[in-house]
């Protein structure tokens, strides 16, 4: 059976990044951002529902999330598997818990160093993540923001992350479940300190 962990962490605190390097060990990438962002371009009903909470940088009820996430674990019960950006509070972890999770790693990061990244932060066409600092774009490559990273959209999800954070870590904590890792070192260190953890897990296995 794979391992299927999650991400936790502030915006910008480099999930998405550490989620998409783990390709290349075997691991799919599940973006709860990229979930409901797909369903908002589809134009489903629920698209249409939830596309205003997500410009706004609003959390969508627990319910829908469980819904979006629990289908697309159904659809891939044998999969290695990150999920980036779910649960974001305690109750949206426990109805994972009915699904399986084998860990939870909390990315902790600075709040300074998470607004540099954010105003640092752009997409490209592919959906490539770039940072105009460190790792600026190929030239030529046209590039956007995206609408959540808007300062004062990012601001309100920084402080709804610092609300719903302590009760989430305490949850997996009590399962034995939380691994943190220093997210305000380089990409690399970063990717190092992850890959321990799933060696850790693996060990632990039967």
């Amino acid at each position: 059976m794979n391992l299927r962990l999650t991400f936790i962490g502030p915006p910008g605190c480099g999930k998405g990044t550490q989620a998409a390097r783990l390709r290349r060990e075997g691991f799919e990438h599940v973006s709860s951002g990229d979930l409901l962002r797909a369903e908002s371009a589809a134009g489903s009903a629920l698209g249409r529902r939830v596309a205003p909470i997500v410009a706004a940088g609003g959390l969508v009820a627990d319910e829908v999330m469980f819904e979006l996430v629990a289908g697309y674990l159904g659809r891939h019960p044998e999969a290695a598997l990150v999920l980036d950006g779910y649960p974001r509070t305690a109750a949206q972890a426990q109805h994972l818990a009915t699904l399986r999770v084998d860990g939870a790693v909390f990315f902790d990061v600075a709040d300074e160093l998470l607004l540099r990244r954010v105003r640092n932060r752009v997409l490209g066409p592919d959906g490539a993540i770039y940072d105009l600092e460190h790792d600026p774009p190929p030239p030529g490559v046209a590039v956007t923001r995206r609408p959540d990273d808007d300062p004062a959209v990012w601001a309100r999800r920084l402080a709804t992350y610092r609300q719903d954070e302590p009760p989430l870590r305490a949850f997996y904590q009590a399962r034995g479940q939380a691994h943190a890792v220093d997210a305000g070192q380089p990409v690399e260190q970063v990717h190092a300190q992850i890959v321990a953890v799933i060696r850790e897990l693996r060990q632990a296995r039967p």
